[in-house]
């Protein structure tokens, strides 16, 4: 069984908790873009915000991180690698993997976020339309790619409903069949 899974989706869609559940059910390794993102945040002493507003002229610290991605998705025969960018890396460099879109409503998202960050809803809100924002114009200057386009997942899915572990279940179904 193929055990090289990418999973994209925007902030709150449930991309780091299923992408580490999966990572234990297959037991496999789990690489995060959005852990990377954060840890340079940290070593800069930014918030996330600041640093995607840095990136939007800097765009060294896109193309970096990106290029970590791509190595490790070269190098590694399996894994679970998570981040906005991860399935449309694996497609544009022809690794073969599974990508996976999750998406959940607006509301879902920021429901999450408020309950991971301890943030109120109106802060959340606003963090995610400026970080989509950013990030949306970044990878279309840098890259030419549009976050919205899902053609090339393998397998679009809407977390709003779903528990984790049910998300995680689809994903091993989906993997049977995809090999």
């Amino acid at each position: 069984m193929l055990k090289k899974i990418t999973i994209s989706g925007p902030p709150g869609s449930g991309k780091s908790t299923t992408s580490s559940l999966l990572a234990q059910k297959l037991k496999v390794g789990h690489i995060s873009a959005g852990e990377m993102f954060r840890r340079i945040a940290k070593e800069a002493e930014l918030s996330l915000e600041e640093l995607g507003h840095r990136a939007e002229s800097d765009w060294h610290i896109d193309r970096e991180l990106d290029a970590r991605m791509l190595e490790l998705l070269r190098k590694r025969k399996q894994g679970v690698f998570d981040g906005r960018l991860t399935g449309y890396l694996a497609h544009k460099h022809q690794i073969r993997s599974l990508k996976i879109y999750l998406d959940a409503h607006f509301d879902v998202r920021i429901q999450r976020i408020m309950n991971r960050e301890k943030k109120d809803r109106a802060a959340v809100e606003r963090d995610i339309r400026s970080r989509e924002r950013s990030e949306r114009s970044r990878y279309m200057n840098i890259y030419g790619v549009d976050l919205t386009d899902r053609s090339f997942f393998d397998l679009v899915m809407n977390s709003s409903r779903l528990l984790p572990e049910e998300i995680v279940e689809q994903i091993v179904r989906a993997l049977t069949t995809f090999n």
